[in-house]
């Protein structure tokens, strides 16, 4: 029985590794990413404050400076724009489309850099009585955004060759 037992539980996890299943949140970077200098063209960026940390987490080597056997993530300026949805009655804004526009470079040695880039959006609603309320849930939105952004951003890098 104890045997029957091993067997299959040696079955089963083999299944589960030979599928690929990987836990959420966890990312393998391709061999050639595994060191790579991350840069942005703002001296301060959070997105890349976040995309380092994720990095990390994913055990990629993040160099100081770049070198020419290495690769490197450019974070370019992120954009941040508003739509109008709706109105109230007195003509003020009552709802917000937030765009929030990634774009990013990944320059491999002996490659032509490649630019990629993205859209993510959420709807805000505003009220003009409560709006220190609203602006912190608006910056827990773009919070979120970059947070997904950085999520995006390294399921793309894996699939890099």
């Amino acid at each position: 029985m104890k045997t029957l037992r091993f067997f299959l539980i040696t079955v089963l996890a083999l299944a589960v590794v030979s599928c690929g299943f990987h836990l959420k949140g966890q990312y393998y970077l391709p061999a050639n990413l595994k060191q790579l200098y991350l840069s942005s063209e703002k001296s301060y960026s959070p997105l890349t404050e976040q995309l380092a940390l994720r990095l990390e987490q994913s055990q990629a080597v993040l160099l100081s400076k770049r070198n020419e056997s290495s690769a490197e993530l450019r974070v370019l300026p992120e954009r941040f724009q508003r739509k109008t949805l709706s109105l109230f009655p007195n003509g003020q804004v009552a709802e917000y489309e937030l765009i929030y526009e990634v774009r990013y470079l990944v320059i491999q040695p002996g490659k032509e850099p490649t630019q990629y880039g993205f859209e993510l959006s959420r709807e805000f609603e505003d009220d003009p009585n409560a709006s220190l309320a609203k602006e912190r849930e608006r910056s827990l939105i773009l919070e979120e955004l970059r947070t997904i952004a950085s999520e995006r951003i390294l399921s793309q890098l894996i699939m890099l060759q």
